[in-house]
């Protein structure tokens, strides 16, 4: 009998297969790499081991590009649109049949259990999602000229190399496992080697309940000896990647300097919120707090930089300040903690840099927050500081975890919407107003790629997401997301 571990929560136990290895051909295989690797997975709320899961190297990756190209040559080409739409229809109700064991490897990394639940419904509804696109692929019929059909196609891309963030494991990795099949291609997901295991589940699942070919899905757990291999594989067509934006520009150089592999980048973020004084306030202080607080920071689209009209920031502030001070932090395996930890040490120690360096630099007032909880586990107090500098490092760099900063008061819309632009980054924007006219001026001029008006980090399977300027390059999600994942092919026929 296979070794297992158990995962303990308040709502039951779950009992999980130990990861022998990288997820290869349709099964735990043991790694190829010379010097084996083998990573300890800590709980963040107790600092107690999880599991140790035995990593894969280059040579792995080797191995998943032979049997990912046998795959794309071999069943999984012959499977029609119809065939790969009941595989996607199929993966979506594995996820939901084992929606407890999935919600509990992911609230085991320090998410809130009902936070980690969400987002496997998240999951499940993506692959539903795109199982609709699956058999409605296609191209183009041109009128050209007399005696000639000029005509497109779309073809998978083949071999695709998907690299994702701690942060949402198995969401991000459902935003491109779900339309990398639904075209056709074959897969190698790295998972973030802090929060591998609901991947690692995900691999095992599918093989063992979906028709779903060996080969077509394969899962390496590593770290960046793995990703490299994959970004500069010549076997691999196409890299999508989700992280730090310094990451990305490897992914970039690399894609470059090997086969010019098409890459998507979804990068870091800065994002702003700009609250005008008609807007409800009780109804901004939840739509704020989610936007910055929820995972604990850790989110790519968090509001991290807060922009309020002069006159309402004191009973902003004190409204804020009030929902803050209710939240529940603690072990996230028990759902009566709404608020957990950082994903592990090293994320821990970033985020408690800021405050040194906030506090050395002296251009923001603390409000709340900016220290550790308990003396065990990499728990982080929601932290709000106020009259924070544009200049100063709250106001500049991605912290990634639970930090807001409020900048000085705005007087118009013009000033708002400069000082909301003046980063580098463009993922997301939030704005709060009832005036219409107001809203579309902020949709028309804000730099980022999505701007949510009235609510906040509501991401649907129907609509593309991605960043512009140094947040990104390329979709997930949306019918956009397609173009990632296919080649357009131009066609004439003499007649």
């Amino acid at each position: 009998m296979s070794p297992t571990f158990t995962i303990n929560s308040t709502t039951g136990s779950g009992t999980f297969p130990h990861f022998v290895g990288p997820f290869i051909d349709g099964s735990f295989q043991p790694t190829l790499s010379p010097s084996p690797a083998t990573r300890a997975l800590l709980n963040p709320c107790s600092e107690e081991l999880i599991v140790n899961v035995n990593e894969a190297g280059p040579e792995d990756v080797d191995q998943a590009v032979k049997v990912a190209q046998a795959a794309l040559k071999g069943p999984w080409k012959d499977f029609t649109g119809r065939k790969r739409r009941d595989i996607l229809l199929s993966i979506a109700n594995v996820v939901e049949s084992h929606i407890k064991d999935l919600t509990l490897l992911e609230a085991a990394c320090g998410k809130p259990y009902a936070e980690a639940r969400l987002d496997i419904e998240e999951v499940i509804e993506c692959f539903r999602h795109f199982a609709g696109f699956a058999d409605k692929l296609h191209g183009q019929s041109f009128a050209t000229e007399e005696n000639l059909k000029s005509y497109t196609l779309r073809k998978p891309v083949g071999v695709c190399g998907l690299i994702t963030s701690f942060n949402y494991p198995l969401v991000l990795a459902a935003w491109k496992i779900a339309p990398a099949l639904a075209c056709g291609n074959t897969i190698i997901l790295k998972p973030a080697p802090q929060t591998p295991l609901s991947s690692l589940m995900f691999g095992q699942l599918i093989a063992k309940h979906t028709e779903l070919p060996k080969g077509v899905l394969n899962v390496l757990p590593g770290g960046e000896a793995v990703g490299s291999a994959i970004v500069s594989h010549m076997g691999i067509q196409k890299c999508s990647f989700t992280g730090s934006g310094n990451v990305g520009r490897k992914v970039m150089a690399g894609a470059s300097s090997s086969n010019l592999k098409s890459i998507t980048l979804e990068l870091g973020g800065k994002s702003p919120l700009i609250v005008f004084a008609d807007a409800d306030l009780d109804v901004v202080v939840e739509d704020v707090f989610g936007a910055i607080f929820s995972n604990m920071g850790q989110n790519c689209c968090a509001g991290s930089r807060l922009f309020l009209e002069k006159g309402i920031e004191e009973d902003f502030l004190k409204k804020l300040k009030a929902r803050v001070e209710q939240v529940k932090i603690g072990n996230t395996l028990d759902p009566q903690y709404d608020f957990g930890a950082l994903v592990d040490r090293a994320q821990f120690e970033r985020v408690m840099g800021f405050f040194e360096r906030a506090k050395k630099e002296g251009k923001s007032e603390l409000v709340v927050g900016g220290k550790r909880h308990g003396s065990k586990g990499y728990f982080v107090e929601p932290t709000i500081y106020r009259n924070v500098d544009e200049k100063s490092t709250l106001a500049v760099d991605e912290i990634f975890g639970p930090v807001l900063s409020i900048m000085k008061p705005f007087s118009t819309i013009e000033e708002a919407l400069e000082r909301a632009n003046a980063t580098p980054y463009g993922l997301a924007s939030g704005v709060w107003t009832k005036d219409l006219s107001k809203a579309e001026r902020c949709i028309q001029e804000l730099q980022t790629g999505v701007t949510w008006v009235n609510t906040y980090n509501l991401c649907s399977s129907h609509l593309p997401f991605g960043g512009v300027k140094e947040s990104g390059i390329g979709k997930d999600l949306g019918a956009a997301s397609l173009d990632e994942y296919t080649r357009v092919k131009a066609v004439t026929i003499r007649v």
